[in-house]
């Protein structure tokens, strides 16, 4: 049993245990929830929960606080169980985020389905975990150490591949597997398996709403993944600074639409890191965003932001956010790489 979970047990009567609940949930529940929130989904709450732009957001997040206090509230038969109480939460609403997916766009859910069934049953494919990542491919690619290739400008090359493969064939009736096995042969290497979801979505003409969103969530935490995988304090600082030189050769809209948008780990802003880091001063950074120091200032009590409220700073649309956004962290993920 977790040991956060004790006072639970031990609590006297109904005051003190909701005293106990309400602690778990302020100082372990909530970091959770809203972190998870961002990373799988880009999804902005503040720490009571709020976000007066999307009510998707309010609405997941009450409905994972909401399962959590059931939990709580359980048969002591069923806290015992449970070993690792914040690896339950993230349980909870890593299903929970699944679901909101499974709802939004629901094609591209069925086709992550299919295709996680074909890599299972024909013995010639397979997927397997490398570092932080799913890869799927030939199963004689598992184990050989064939990295992931850089799949990152694949859109552009998916035509010639159409043009070589399914001249005189409809590739969107063709058999799942058929176009799996003629991708991978195509490609000569593994990827990871949302890459995967994204290029058969694309050969296929399956079109959803915020399509582009969602790639760049899956991006996002490819990024944020390669700049939490440094080892040891010196190769951090090294990377914030790479990182800090790369963000000030961006465009002025892919600049601010990542800056504006970026968090970490914890949950601090850009702004936030690079200053703790040491990388940067107040002066570094309005000269490297190209703004006042009061505009900085401002900017700074206010971030990290949701897309909408980013979209209202820089007077554009959600869309020209999400644009500018996938495309600086292209650009960031290959030069950090």
């Amino acid at each position: 049993m977790d040991h956060l979970l004790l006072p639970l047990l031990n609590a006297v009567d109904e005051q003190e245990l909701q005293h106990r609940s309400e602690e778990l949930l302020v100082i372990h529940v909530r970091p959770i929830i809203r972190q998870m929130l961002q990373q799988r989904l880009g999804l902005y709450v503040n720490a009571q929960g709020v976000n007066t732009t999307n009510h998707d957001a309010e609405d997941l997040y009450q409905e994972a606080m909401a399962r959590t206090v059931e939990v709580l509230h359980a048969d002591q038969r069923l806290l015992i169980t449970i070993q690792n109480f914040e690896r339950y939460v993230g349980r909870i609403v890593a299903n929970i985020c699944v679901d909101y997916v499974r709802s939004k766009h629901p094609t591209r859910a069925r086709l992550k389905d299919a295709l996680r069934y074909v890599l299972r049953r024909h013995a010639d494919l397979g997927s397997w975990q490398y570092h932080d990542a799913l890869l799927c491919g030939f199963a004689a690619w598992r184990n050989t150490g064939k990295r992931p290739l850089d799949v990152s400008d694949i859109d552009t090359k998916l035509n010639a591949f159409l043009a070589a493969r399914f001249a005189h064939d409809d590739v969107k009736v063709a058999r799942l597997s058929r176009v799996v096995r003629e991708l991978f042969d195509w490609i000569g290497g593994p990827v990871e398996v949302d890459v995967l979801v994204r290029m058969l979505s694309y050969i296929r003409d399956i079109r959803e709403q915020q399509i582009e969103s969602l790639d760049d969530v899956e991006l996002e935490n490819s990024f944020r993944s390669s700049i939490g995988s440094a080892e040891s304090n010196v190769e951090t600082h090294e990377l914030l600074g790479q990182l800090w030189r790369v963000v000030r050769r961006l465009t002025p809209m892919q600049r601010d639409a990542f800056a504006l948008r970026f968090c970490d780990q914890d949950g601090r802003n850009l702004f936030t890191v690079l200053r703790a880091a040491g990388i940067v001063d107040w002066t570094d950074l309005a000269e490297g965003m190209g703004r006042s120091a009061a505009d900085i200032a401002r900017l700074w009590k206010e971030m990290p932001m949701d897309s909408a409220t980013v979209a209202r700073e820089l007077r554009t649309s959600q869309a020209n956010v999400y644009k500018w956004h996938f495309r600086a962290l292209q650009k960031l993920k290959a030069e950090l790489q």
